[in-house]
Formats: structure tokens, C-alpha cells, sequence
């Protein structure tokens, strides 16, 4: 019984390690996009408001 328990301890534990980088990706991944999609933003502004001084 032994072996039987800690196999399935070990299948836990990684079960459980992949199930968090995976939720570690899942999480960066929408970051990234907001962190990208301000700084296009500013250029857009930026932009725009030199061509309205011209």
C-alpha cells in the first residue's frame, strides 16, 4: 500500500505543479497585452497631437 500512495502522492504533486505554471502563463500572456497596448496609445496620441501644431 505504500508504493501505491506515494505514486499517487508524486502524480498529485506534479499534476498540481503543472496545473500552476500553466495558470502562471495563462495569467502573464493579458499582461503583456495591457503592458502593450498603452505604449501604442501614447504613440497614437503623440502622433495626433503633432500633427494638429502643424
Amino acid at each position: 500500500m505504500n508504493n501505491i500512495s506515494d505514486k499517487l502522492v508524486m502524480t498529485i504533486i506534479l499534476i498540481t505543479i503543472l496545473f500552476v505554471f500553466g495558470l502562471i502563463f495563462s495569467v502573464k500572456s493579458p499582461e503583456r497585452k495591457v503592458i502593450d497596448s498603452p505604449i501604442m496609445w501614447k504613440d497614437d496620441y503623440s502622433n495626433i497631437a503633432i500633427f494638429k501644431e502643424q
